[in-house]
Order: C-alpha cells, then structure tokens, then sequence
C-alpha cells in the first residue's frame, strides 16, 4: 500500500493489532469522572407474550415470568419497563424496524435516522470506528434496525471473524505494524500542521479538534494500548469456510447460533472497554425470523412460534435473554475506575413488536441495563401508560452527552423518560 493510501487508511488501520485480554482484564486507565459514556443497542425479534416477558410487581419487589428469568442472576442492574408503547403507523413487523431506533411514524417514506447511527456521527473523530454493526445468524444481509440520515438502512456485518479483523487486524502482536501505523499518523499530523498556516481561525479551531483526536490515537498507540493486551479471541476455533449466499455461509448456520452469539458479543465488549467504538448495535436475527435455534430446545422458528404463543416461544425468547444476561456479566467483568464497564455503558434492548401474536406497538419488550454512573439505579421494575418511546431514546442521548429532548416525531410532549434516573 502506497504511503497516501496509508495515510487515507489510517483511521482504520490505527487500532489494527491490537488486543484485548482475557476477561476480566483491565480496560483502559479512566477515573469515573472521565471514562466516556458507551450505548448498546440490542434488537430481539418478533416481540413477547407479556404475561411471560414483563415483570409481576414494581419498584424492588417484583418477579420476573420464564422468558425474562434467565435476567434474574443480573437483575441488579436491569431495569424493567412496560407500559411503553410505540407509537405512529404500521402495527407490523416492518413498522417496527423503522420506528424501534427512529421514533418516527413506522412509514417507510419518514427517512428518519436511528438513534444508533446518529450517536455514532457525533462520535466519530474520538474513535476508530464510529458505530460497530454486528448481527448474529441472519437469513439475508439487508435485516437491520439502522438508518443513515437519509433514511437508508445500514446492513450489519454477521461475519464475527471479519468484524474481529476490522477492529483488531490480523495479526495482533505485531510491533512492526504498530510502528507502522505511528508513522503514518505522525505523517498525517506533519500535512495538518503545514495546512493550519493557511486557515483563518475558525478554521484553524475545527482543525484543531481534528489533530487532537489523532493525537489519542497516537497516545494508545505509543502505549501499546497498555490496558488492552491480546486476548483468547475465538477459543472454538470457529472458521468460515462456505462462501456465498446459497452455500449457507457458517455464520449463517442455525447450529453455530451460539458460537457467533458469543463471537459477536466478544468483539463488542472489547471494542467498547479499548475505547475503538463507544456505539455498538447487536441484533440477533432479523423480524419475521424463520431460523430455528436448536439450542433453546425448541424446533420451531422465532416467527412461527411468535403466533403459537406457547412453550415454544418461552423456550426461544428465554434463549435470547439468556445470552442478554451474558452481555452483561462480561460488561460488568470489566474494571474501569472504581466500577466497570458496564456502569459507563447503557443497554436497550427492544423489538419490533410487542405481543408477538397480535402484531401491535402497545406495551413493548424494552428492557435497560448498566449505566449506574449516570444514576441509573438496577434492580427495579417500572410500569408506565402510553408512554412513547421516544423518551426512551432521548434518556439515551443525554446518557450519551446530547443536550437534546426529543428524537423522532412521536412524542407530543418531549422529554427523558421520568424516573430511569434514581
């Protein structure tokens, strides 16, 4: 690659190589005050049946039915919500990928930004990667809850092995390519300083804030990343060795589920603890999912078990929390000041329906974890009426440091969602 492109490249090359350890390990050095805010976004298809999803009780005391238990051994920082509706057209699956990240109306003709997405533009030039997309055994590569400015649906990567590479390179002990790197940022940042002298000074501001994010990178980079060592990435030994749609791609495979279930989340929680993203979106699947998960012991789709409503589906969405719960001990694994991880990350978790069966938005699966740092208090069950959920998203904006009150079209009366903080 030629020294040019390198220097174009370099944004993503920076970070390439290196690791993370073994958790728990230590992420990078932050006292509380200055760790920086992380959001997760986590997508569950084809919605719940409430009698079997929503806490029975409020505040502290309260139990939670056999599709949420698996949350229980981590219920201390969960929060659980119901009576939050989504709201606006489009009682469908479809409408509920638009609206779930959006909070606009759920027409396809709204061209609405996710949240997701948005979050990560503003985070850009602090981080090798603005937004990790990743999506866990999809049946077609479009299924995605995100959406660019223009509305446009952003395609997740379901290759574990390849959104490993994309963030930790290759090889990752090697200190030749971390030099390498070094020198093409201390390049770069000798082009930006001759190119200051001739900007006015608002100019020269804007650049200014540019140059000191390099200068991070190159600060982790001197330091080898310190807190961010290798780490046993991929200890299956999972390969992909089918290429191609219709040759049903490994990481496509119903019976590696759980393997790119783990792999994913992996890739995740070290990206966010080495400060290489601070937005990641994780989606298992996509709506109207037709893929099995022999794991969860039942033998019917999410889809097709979503209408029955039975045994069934309690088996699958209890799958899927379990390996919520997973997230967040790994989360919470991780030291950062005098907390972890998980303290300076909020997780949301949604669908695209509410009850399953009934294809409405009324009283949706919206579940909150982690975020004790910003007062977020676990361990409470919290009912609502007709809430829109658009105040769910703003309350993670300004988690997220976004001095706004409304996201989405939805919510005729703006705000944070009342009593998360506490």
């Amino acid at each position: 690659m030629s020294t040019s492109n390198e220097r174009r490249a370099f944004l993503k090359w920076a970070v390439a190589g290196i690791g993370a350890a073994a958790l728990p390990f230590a992420s990078m050095a932050y006292a509380n005050d200055t760790a920086p805010r992380r959001a997760i976004f986590v997508y569950f298809p084809d919605g719940m049946r409430p009698e079997n999803w929503h806490a029975q009780g409020t505040g502290t005391n309260f139990i939670l039915p056999r599709m949420t238990a698996p949350l229980e051994r981590v219920r201390q920082h969960c929060v659980f919500l119901s009576g939050v509706d989504m709201l606006g057209a489009g009682s469908t699956h479809e409408g509920g990928i638009l609206k779930l990240l959006t909070g606009a109306d759920g027409r396809s003709n709204d061209r609405a930004v996710s949240l997701d997405y948005y979050l990560g533009q503003t985070f850009k030039t602090q981080t090798v990667k603005p937004h990790l997309n990743l999506n866990i055994v999809p049946v077609w590569d479009s299924a995605g809850v995100t959406f660019d400015f223009n509305g446009l649906r952003v395609a997740p990567e379901a290759n574990p092995l390849s959104a490993f590479e994309s963030l930790f390179g290759i090889n990752s002990n090697s200190n030749f390519l971390d030099q390498r790197r070094l020198n093409v940022i201390s390049q770069s940042l000798n082009e930006i300083n001759a190119l200051r002298n001739r900007l006015g000074t608002l100019e020269q501001a804007k650049l200014d804030t540019h140059v000191e994010s390099l200068r991070e990178l190159e600060r982790k980079l001197t330091a080898n990343t310190g807190g961010c060592p290798a780490w046993n990435f991929n200890p299956t030994g999972f390969k992909v060795t089918r290429t191609g749609f219709w040759n049903n791609p490994e990481y496509r495979d119903k019976h590696y589920m759980g393997v790119v279930s783990s792999l994913q989340m992996d890739v995740a929680v070290h990206a966010l603890a080495c400060d290489l993203t601070r937005v990641v979106t994780l989606t298992w699947g996509h709506s109207v999912n037709e893929s099995e998960i022999p794991e969860s012991g039942s033998g019917m789709t999410c889809h097709g078990a979503s209408h029955s409503g039975g045994e069934d589906f309690i088996k699958i969405k209890a799958w899927y929390t379990e390996q919520l719960a997973r997230l967040i001990e790994q989360l919470a694994s991780v030291p950062e000041g005098n907390g972890t991880l998980l303290d300076n990350t909020l997780i949301f978790v949604g669908s695209d329906l509410a009850h399953g069966g009934w294809h409405n938005h009324a009283d949706m699966p919206f579940i909150i974890a982690g975020g004790r740092n910003a007062g977020i208090s676990g361990g409470r069950s919290l009912r609502y009426t007709a809430t829109p959920h658009n105040k769910i998203l703003v309350s993670i904006a300004q988690f997220m440091g976004q001095n706004i009150n409304r996201f989405g079209n939805q919510d005729s009366n703006p705000g944070a969602l009342p009593g998360l903080i506490g």
